[in-house]
This record gives C-alpha cells, sequence and structure tokens, in this order.
C-alpha cells in the first residue's frame, strides 16, 4: 500500500512539474548556458518580427527556443499569436492552452483569447466565463461583450439544427490548391468558382500562391461534374480574378478585381465567348466593393462595401437598372440589415425576394454567420440564423443557394478533402443520414471551427422555395436545328410591363426564373420567323416547379399559322381583356416588319353550347383583334377576321384542358 501511494505522489510531481512555467534563466539550465543564451536571442528576435507583424518568420525564430524549452508560458503565448494570425487554428489553440495551463496571468488579455477558443467548441457556458472575465479597459472588452451575445445565443439554439449532410463536390472540381467562391446557375446543372490552382498561364501572386481565376464545371448526371475549365476570356493571369455572381440565364457575370482597393467588373456572354470585362463605376469608389450578385431579372445588383456613409464596416447596397439600361445610384439596404459590424458575401435567390449575406454583427455562434432576410411589402424582414450546422463557431462565408432550396454550395477547408479550400455541397432535408460532425472546418477568409459534439436534435424545416423554372430551346420547326440569338421577351401581362429580355444561348438554350404571384407573358422570336407566345398565371402560393420547353418556330410562310396563346376575353363575350394588350402589340410589330404580309385573325371556340352562337362569338372576338390592329395603322386589305366556332378543333373537347386549348385565337399567314 504504502508503495503505490509513492508511486501515486511520484505521478502527481511529474505531473506538477510538466505543468509549471520554466523561465529562460541560467538557474532553471544551469548546464546548457550557451543554449540558454542563444534561445533568448532567438526569443528577442521573434518578438521583434512580431511586433512588425512578421508572423511566418516570427514564428520560425520563436520554435527554434521553442525546440529547447517547450515549457515556457510567454513563449507559448507568442507562437499563440504567430500561429493564430497565420490561420493556423489547432496549433494556435494549442498554444494558447499550454500558455494558460503553465500560466494563466501571462497577459491580461489571455482570457479573451480562451473564450474564443471554448467558444469554437461549443462550450458556450466556459466562453462565457472567460469573456465576462475581460477587462473593462481592454482593447478587447467589446467584441468579448458582442461574443457574450452570441454564446447565449449559440447555447438557446445550439439544438435546433437544419437536417442536411454535407459532401465534397469532387476531384474535377476541387484540387490540391484552393477552390472557392462557387457560383452556381438557378437550375445547379453549371457552376462557376475561383481557384489558385496551376493551370496554364497562372502566374504567381505576392503571397507565393497563384492568382486567382476563375473557372467553370458542368453536371454530367448522377449529380457527377465534368473536369472543370478555365473560363476564356476573362482571367487576365497578371491579378486576381473571383467570381461574384451571375444571373439566372447564365448571360451576365459579375467579377471582383483587385483594381485599386478592389472593384466590381461586368463581363457577357456573346454566343460560346464571354466578353471583356468592364468596370462597373457606378458602383465602384475609392473603398472595397466586394462580394455581388443579380436578382432574379438581372436588373438589380446587390453588392458589399466599405464606403463612407454607411452603419459598420462593409454593408449591403443595391444598385437598380434604370429604363435605359444604367445602373442606378446605390443605396443602403438599412438597420435592419446591416449593423456597426460586417456584412459580406450577399447572394439573392432567383425567387425575387429572398437575400442570402454573411454577417459578424446579427447574433451567431460565432464569427461570420449565414442569415436570411426576405422583402416584403416594401422592406426587409429581420435577418434569420441559418442554423447549425450550416452555421459552425467559425466563418461561414460564400454560401449560394439553388432555385428549389434544396441544395446550397459553400467553401470550406476539411480533412479529407483534395487540398487547401474546396467546394462543398449541402443537401438539405435530404434522406436520412448521420451528421458528419466536421472538424478543421472553416471557409474563405475564416477562422476554422471545431466540432466534437453529440446532439440530440429538433430539425429545423426549410421555406419551400415559390418559383418557377422556365428551362427551353428554341429550335426551326422544319430543320429541328437550334436557333441561336432567338429573342425571349417575359412580360407582367396585367401590368404590360416587360420583365425581361435576352437572347437564347448558341445551343438555342434558355433558363428563366419566374417568381410566384404573378401571370406572365413570354414570346419568343427570331429573324425571319413566326413568333411563339405563352401564358404563365402562377399563383402566390405556387412552390418549386421546373417547366421544360421545346419551342418550335416556323419560317414566315403562307400558310403557316401561330396561336396567340396571350389573347382573353372576358367571359362569354368579344370584350378584350387589357393582358391582351402585350401579345396584339406583338402582332403589329410583326405585321410592320412585314409589310407585304396578308393574314387571317380567326377565333377558335370549344364545343360547350350551340355551333352557330359559338361561331358567332368567334367571328366577333376575331374581329375585335382585327380591330385593334386597324387602329395602330394596319392597313384594312392585309388582314381579314374569320369565326370557325368548334369546326377545328386541335385537342380533345372531353377535358377541361383539352376544351381551354380549342378556346384560341390564331394568326395565319394566307399571302
Amino acid at each position: 500500500m504504502k508503495k503505490a501511494l509513492l508511486v501515486i505522489i511520484s505521478l502527481l510531481m511529474c505531473l506538477a512539474s510538466s505543468a509549471q512555467n520554466v523561465e529562460f534563466t541560467n538557474e532553471a539550465f544551469p548546464n546548457n548556458k550557451k543554449e540558454v543564451k542563444e534561445a533568448k536571442k532567438h526569443i528577442k528576435d521573434g518578438e521583434k518580427l512580431l511586433s512588425e507583424g512578421l508572423f511566418r518568420e516570427a514564428y520560425v525564430e520563436l520554435m527554434k527556443a521553442q525546440k529547447f524549452n517547450p515549457n515556457n508560458a510567454k513563449l507559448n503565448y507568442d507562437l499563440f499569436k504567430c500561429t493564430y494570425n497565420l490561420k493556423m487554428m489547432t496549433e494556435s489553440y494549442n498554444y494558447l492552452n499550454k500558455a494558460y495551463q503553465l500560466d494563466p496571468n501571462v497577459d491580461p488579455e489571455i482570457v479573451y483569447f480562451k473564450g474564443m477558443e471554448r467558444q469554437s467548441k461549443y462550450d458556450f457556458e466556459a466562453a462565457v466565463k472567460f469573456y465576462s472575465s475581460v477587462s473593462p479597459t481592454s482593447q478587447w472588452k467589446s467584441s468579448a461583450d458582442k461574443k457574450i451575445r452570441d454564446c447565449l445565443f449559440g447555447k438557446s439554439s445550439i439544438n435546433k439544427q437544419v437536417r442536411c449532410f454535407i459532401d465534397n463536390i469532387g476531384s474535377n472540381v476541387n484540387t490540391q490548391y484552393d477552390e472557392y467562391n462557387p457560383v452556381v446557375t438557378a437550375d445547379g446543372r453549371m457552376i462557376y468558382f475561383t481557384s489558385r490552382r496551376a493551370y496554364k498561364k497562372a502566374q504567381y501572386a505576392s503571397d507565393g500562391n497563384y492568382y486567382e481565376n476563375i473557372f467553370f464545371s458542368k453536371q454530367s448526371g448522377d449529380d457527377n461534374w465534368v473536369p472543370a475549365e478555365m473560363v476564356e476570356g476573362i482571367n487576365n493571369m497578371k491579378d486576381h480574378d473571383a467570381v461574384q455572381g451571375i444571373t439566372v440565364d447564365g448571360r451576365k457575370m459579375l467579377i471582383y478585381r483587385a483594381d485599386g482597393n478592389g472593384d466590381l467588373f461586368e463581363t457577357t456572354k456573346k454566343g460560346a465567348k464571354w466578353e471583356k470585362p468592364k468596370a462597373l463605376k457606378t458602383l465602384n469608389t475609392d473603398s472595397h466593393e466586394t462580394s455581388a450578385t443579380y436578382s432574379y431579372d438581372g436588373k438589380t445588383i446587390y453588392f458589399c462595401s466599405d464606403r463612407p456613409g454607411g452603419f459598420g464596416e462593409h454593408d449591403v447596397y443595391r444598385s437598380v437598372m434604370d429604363s435605359k439600361g444604367k445602373w442606378g445610384k446605390p443605396e443602403n439596404l438599412g438597420s435592419v440589415v446591416n449593423t456597426p459590424y460586417d456584412e459580406k458575401s450577399v447572394f439573392a435567390h432567383p425567387d425575387g425576394k429572398t437575400l442570402y449575406f454573411c454577417s459578424d454583427g446579427h447574433a451567431g455562434y460565432g464569427g461570420f454567420d449565414i442569415f436570411v432576410t426576405t422583402y416584403v411589402n416594401g422592406a426587409w424582414t429581420e435577418p434569420v440564423n441559418l442554423g447549425y450546422p450550416v452555421n459552425t463557431s467559425g466563418d461561414d462565408a460564400y454560401f449560394v443557394i439553388t432555385a428549389d432550396k434544396r441544395t446550397g454550395y459553400y467553401s470550406s477547408k476539411q480533412e479529407g478533402g483534395q487540398g487547401g479550400y474546396d467546394i462543398y455541397k449541402i443537401a438539405f432535408l435530404g434522406p436520412e443520414k448521420e451528421f458528419a460532425y466536421r472538424s478543421e472546418n472553416d471557409l474563405i477568409d475564416g477562422v476554422e471551427s471545431f466540432v466534437d459534439v453529440d446532439i440530440k436534435s429538433e430539425q429545423i424545416p426549410l421555406e419551400e422555395a415559390r418559383l418557377t423554372l422556365l428551362r427551353g430551346v428554341v429550335i426551326d420547326a422544319d430543320t429541328k436545328e437550334p436557333i441561336a440569338g432567338a429573342h425571349i421577351d417575359l412580360y407582367d401581362i396585367v401590368e404590360n410591363l416587360q420583365l425581361l429580355s435576352f437572347e437564347s444561348d448558341e445551343e438555342g438554350r434558355f433558363l428563366l426564373s419566374l417568381p410566384s404571384g404573378r401571370n406572365y407573358g413570354e414570346n419568343i422570336n427570331a429573324p425571319e420567323y413566326l413568333f411563339h407566345s405563352e401564358n404563365f398565371n402562377i399563383p402566390d402560393t405556387a412552390t418549386y416547379q421546373v417547366i421544360e420547353q421545346v419551342i418550335k418556330l416556323d419560317k414566315i410562310a403562307v400558310g403557316k399559322s401561330i396561336v396567340l396563346n396571350n389573347i382573353f376575353f372576358d367571359f362569354d363575350k368579344s370584350t378584350l381583356k387589357p393582358e391582351s394588350i402585350t401579345e396584339l402589340d406583338k402582332v403589329h410589330e410583326l405585321m410592320v416588319a412585314n409589310p407585304e404580309m396578308k393574314v387571317e385573325i380567326s377565333g377558335h371556340t370549344d364545343n360547350v353550347g350551340a355551333a352557330e352562337y359559338n361561331k358567332r362569338l368567334s367571328m366577333q372576338r376575331a374581329q375585335v383583334v382585327v380591330n385593334y390592329l386597324l387602329k395602330k395603322g394596319i392597313k384594312k386589305n392585309r388582314m381579314k377576321a374569320m369565326g370557325y366556332g368548334f369546326d377545328r378543333p386541335i385537342d380533345t373537347n372531353d377535358t377541361d384542358e383539352g376544351r381551354a386549348h380549342n378556346r384560341r385565337t390564331e394568326f395565319t399567314i394566307i399571302d
């Protein structure tokens, strides 16, 4: 028993000695006076470099002393400062903990950083105790008070989790270098991102890494991505180019360049090529402009800037395009969104009302968290934290989400990745899958997060997306060849307001976002072709859907006809509804552009009611259309009205849908 007791006492003495602060003195190392002298010189040189902000060089010098004596509190604390500023978070917190263990009073500010270390481990209660110990005169007092608020938020909400799982999107996109700033098209089929990889003519920046360049990849099916390629024509190779945002149709892109203090540029895709980026002079200032995104219709840019006159550091602003296609004076989104701190990494969802951004000013788990706000009745709602594990105790940013709000993308540095920062996919409300809690997980420009918890969670449901994605291709009706550069116009036909106007791509394809709650008219035309129109009346309650279109355009020729899908009449009457004006004006434009064209305007009904009555009603409706065109200046001898009643159905009359198709107005070339 006595022998066992002696062993325990001996072990306790060893533990005590291992936690004892050892100074660099000859008394502590009587047999190593030369080594003590050399170590002191390394410490002196390292502390000088540290004071000059040369953290990597300071780290090298201080480590020479550390190898001789690893048990000095001040040295470990200095090594913490170096590694913390070098974003070596695992090492930095190891040095911090050792310094605190050796001497908790090594520096008055250590309690602030111990609070950060505990917060990174989700030990919010201990973190609050450390933050509360920060001196009222400390430079960190204000920050400590804010972090106490974050810890209280974290403690109260950590059990309310978003059901999701997170996966690396693979080696076809990610490399041993850094990949970040993912930007996806609304349908999630193409991704643009920023990479600092070795690639062809890539050059080195001053930090020893390759310059940022913009790459893209396409989905090949089954959530796989094809090997990424550099976007040609927009990377200058001699400086940083970072993708920020892209329009829903993928034809315009916002780029950040380190021009002066950092500015925003815009490029347009013509055919298969991107044009040379142009500076957005209305948005740019002598301050730092970054992190930009387009609204669903491409007519508003949301961006972040630290220009004077804001609420804090970087704020979120917006600029609206005027009727001449010029960007208007930027306006601050206000104090509901912006705080006295930093707001960055903004992304506008294609539903036209939802805005995601990151902030270290709103209540979160620590560092930057991702928030969402909604534009309702002319104002932004109070931002909502997206929750854990999307948000962590580190910095979370550069978040984008697909139109259906089911798949998000972000950048992270994780064990098991391809190397450096990789792009990861967040699948929301996906199949049940055990959470893979992450260690050493941080986002670009961020502090690593450390997660080592086992929490029974209350699931947070995601709001359903309320929009329709319209994905189509325009082809020649006879040859079936794609028509590149076809004009696509989208209207609110109730307000007779043009919402969008753009062209199909080199493969004849296009992509539109139609936020719920509008009656849309679509018009597609190309030179030497008859136009095609569609109507989409989407109620407020409509949730996410995808409509696939194959638009077959007929060449202008005698005998060719089109259905005028956006001409409407009052029930059982020949009175035109105001919603018809946009379509009628398109017919007028077509006839003006083809002055020799002669046409028949024909009315058609379903088989409900008497044949003679329907024939008379259809004739009256056709004549109303002719009369409108007469008033617009089209000569009478170029048009004739015909009413066919239900003699020429194009669909069955046995269903509501079929009868709706049969009730129509047609335009036919007769000469």
